[in-house]
């Protein structure tokens, strides 16, 4: 019986460590809230990803600034999809967030304006 809950735990570390869940995502309720009040998405282009490690790493910075909702990394483009709330954060500090804490130049993409 004790092994089950050790092998729970550990599931959910490796969960975590992988990407494939965050606290976010384990209180449903908060994030709702969060996305209701996100109005922009911002690209931010990182150079020295190499591995999902990497990607996971961009993630976590991303995600916690106050305002980032939503953090979607493409090794493949060396970018991070940003959705987040304008009244709360910046894509310039979002790109700092990520530099500062995984060492990965981080720059945003200039917004396209019609």
């Amino acid at each position: 019986m004790r092994w089950n809950r050790w092998l729970a735990g550990g599931t959910l570390l490796v969960g975590l460590a992988a990407g494939g869940a965050t606290l976010a995502n384990m209180r449903p309720h908060v994030v709702a809230a969060d996305r209701a009040n996100t109005s922009a998405t911002c690209i931010i282009n990182v150079e020295g990803m190499a591995c999902a490690g990497c990607a996971v790493a961009v993630k976590m910075a991303a995600g916690k600034l106050d305002g980032v909702t939503n953090v979607d990394v493409s090794l493949e483009e060396n970018q991070a999809r940003v959705a987040y709330d304008p009244a709360k954060t910046t894509p310039r500090a979002i790109a700092e967030a990520i530099t500062k804490g995984t060492g990965f130049t981080a720059e945003p993409e200039p917004a396209v304006r019609d």
